[in-house]
């Protein structure tokens, strides 16, 4: 019985780990990892094991870094189940497509160059034929659902409080009469937010792996940052300017709808017009309505007094055109738009026409990894690049870092106490931050942690 790290535990993307016991191996997770185009491509396109040698996958959540190379795993030859929680198989049927479509577009644009210049063809990571196999093995489960992933290994599922469907992990393994308990806490969502509910417990564990995306920093309060969200919304449109939100379409657009929401219902703010310039986010937020009994007590509440959780009002842009219109407009409004770090999308036709605009606002709501346009406004750089062009920001930049649906370190800390595992090993973060979390851990007096690399055993 033993885990082998295949991807996530130095970085905060290519989420990826193996589960041994009895002769079998059990995938959890298999994301796409993102960074410099070269080094993701050799990453994504190999695999530590043959697809073909696997059991079963057990998918955390819907979120790219750690279900987006299901289709490569497909094309690899695997052709097992993938267990996940059934909000979890219908968001990946949005997210899957989604990301298909842009490995095939990214080919065929990089082909324009290489076919002019006489050079190989470039292939797509995978097809939207791939994306269709892979979604074709979901298989979608309930919360506390013992499955048999493979002999000597069942899962349960426990909800994260990350993302809408998103798991903690039980693995209850046995081998030659041994048995051992490893639970997964990667991602781990926060306490006491609103729209989802708060993450489950776990118990009698022999060793916990728990991400530390947040080690060595605290978010403020989910309610200053709701204050601050309206302040901003408030100020922006009173000097006639635009507040754009770059977004992730799963989740944290969500997020955002839903305090607009309430600050109207608490007549803090007027129905302020709302443009949400994502297809995808148009598509999860029906999925959202779909699996309302996933939500929180305050969700329900205000959904009985407005008739919904999001504002009615709300205007979803869903061709090329009603983007256009948008960014063509001259009215004050917010708009919502992907990708969440700025890197791609639709805000950066937006950023690229409104950041120069003193009236303008944008408002970064969500974790900015290293090198991307999201972390270079954050650490207040003057002028950024935006589709290969120069543009002074004078815009202003908020950034609100109490909207994570990651936990913050007090919130890991006291996860692993309550845990009390044997051992604790950290994943899924830069290495300053696990290394801070470490740190407070033993500072806390609980087991000094491992910290795996790439390929590194644990055993069991």
């Amino acid at each position: 019985m033993r885990l082998i790290f295949d991807g996530g535990v130095d970085t905060v993307t290519g989420s990826c780990c193996r589960i041994e016991a009895a002769g079998a191996a059990v995938l959890r997770d298999c994301g796409l990892y993102q960074g410099r185009r070269q080094e993701s491509a050799v990453r994504n396109r190999s695999f530590a094991v043959d697809p073909r040698g696997l059991r079963a996958v057990v998918l955390s959540h819907a979120h790219i870094d750690h279900c987006g190379n299901l289709p490569s795993l497909a094309r690899g030859g695997y052709d097992g189940p993938i267990h996940a929680h059934r909000a979890t198989a219908d968001l990946c049927g949005i997210m899957l497509r989604d990301a298909a479509h842009i490995q095939e577009a990214d080919a065929a644009y990089l082909n324009q160059k290489t076919n002019r210049r006489g050079l190989p063809p470039v292939e797509p990571l995978y097809t939207m034929a791939d994306a269709e196999a892979a979604l074709r093995l979901l298989r979608g489960h309930e919360y506390g659902h013992p499955v048999e992933a493979a002999p000597g290994i069942v899962h349960t599922g426990l909800d994260a409080g990350h993302i809408l469907g998103a798991e903690l992990s039980v693995f209850d393994l046995e081998e030659g009469g041994r048995r051992r308990r490893v639970g997964f806490a990667v991602d781990l969502g926060r306490r006491g937010l609103p729209l989802l509910r708060d993450p489950e417990p776990m118990a009698g564990l022999d060793l916990l792996v728990i991400e530390s995306t947040y080690g060595g920093r605290r978010h403020e309060e989910a309610a200053t940052a709701r204050e601050r969200l309206v302040g901003i919304v408030r100020r922006t449109l009173e000097r006639g300017g635009k507040l754009f939100v770059p977004s992730f379409a799963l989740e944290r657009t969500q997020e955002i709808l839903y305090h607009i929401n309430v600050a109207v219902d608490e007549g803090r703010l007027a129905p302020v017009c709302v443009h949400v310039d994502s297809p995808m986010a148009a598509g999860i937020t029906q999925v959202f309505e779909r699996h309302l009994d996933l939500l929180d007590t305050e969700s329900h509440d205000l959904r009985r007094r407005r008739g919904s959780v999001f504002p009615p009002w709300v205007r979803f842009a869903v061709t090329v055109e009603d983007s256009k219109r948008i960014t063509a407009s001259g009215a004050p409004c917010v708009v919502i738009a992907a990708s969440g770090m700025c890197e791609h999308g639709r805000i950066l036709h937006h950023l690229k026409h409104g950041i120069g605009d003193p009236r303008n606002a944008v408002a970064i709501v969500g974790f900015q990894a290293a090198q991307t346009l999201g972390r270079r406004l954050v650490e207040g750089q003057r002028r950024v690049k935006i589709f290969g062009d120069e543009f002074a920001v004078r815009a202003e930049v908020h950034a609100l870092h109490a909207f994570s649906a990651h936990a913050d370190e007090a919130d890991l800390v006291a996860y692993v106490a309550a845990a009390s595992p044997a051992r604790v090993a950290l994943v899924h973060g830069e290495a300053e931050s696990r290394k801070a979390l470490a740190a407070a851990l033993e500072a806390a007096g609980l087991p000094r942690p491992l910290l795996p690399s790439p390929g590194d055993v644990v055993d069991l």
